[in-house]
């Protein structure tokens, strides 16, 4: 089984530099061009199942990729961005904006996820997928976000340790896992 996990085209508010989190906002004109460049470089790779998060971003992103598989897009809630809380909208280069990236720090986050609890979220989402379809030799594509992506890693490659350097997700990047 493969996994291929896609963080969404760009928006608005990643030009502008502010964290999205659970705001539904749509990809701009350069998120689509991402998500064709993406649908292109896809489309001989064969995949099985699309699974997204529910955000218009992802789901337009999954749409795009789609356009070459014609799939039924599986909305999925477990795949959700991190809820960001008191810090959607704002400017995601502020200092403690970067400490809530770290998992080794932990820092609470008022009204939302603090890392830790984002973490075991996304690896119990991981479990079921891999459960589900571990004896199927076939290629599951994510359509999700940058704080999945970063979770994805960490359940694939052990989780960080101090001093622990901050992961940074592209626009549209790709990263694949053999399970």
């Amino acid at each position: 089984m493969k996994l291929l996990m896609v963080r969404h085209g760009k928006t608005n508010w990643n030009t502008e530099k502010r964290a999205a989190g659970l705001t539904d906002i749509d990809l701009n004109e350069e998120g689509i061009e991402q998500a064709k460049v993406l649908r292109d470089k896809l489309k001989d790779t064969p995949i099985n199942v699309i699974i997204s998060s529910p955000l218009k971003r992802a789901i337009k992103t999954a749409e795009i990729i789609n356009e070459n598989h014609n799939l039924d897009i599986l909305i999925d809630e477990e795949v959700i961005e991190r809820n960001l809380g008191v810090y959607e909208g704002q400017p995601n280069e502020q200092e403690i904006f970067n400490e809530i990236r770290y998992y080794t720090k932990n820092v609470p986050v008022e009204k939302g996820e603090d890392c830790k609890t984002y973490t075991k979220r996304v690896f119990n989402f991981l479990d079921k997928i891999i459960q589900e379809y571990k004896d199927k030799e076939q290629t599951i594509l994510i359509v999700t976000h940058g704080f999945f992506l970063r979770s994805a890693n960490w359940y694939f490659n052990g989780l960080p340790t101090e001093p622990e350097e901050v992961i940074r997700i592209k626009n549209c990047q790709i990263d694949e896992y053999e399970v």
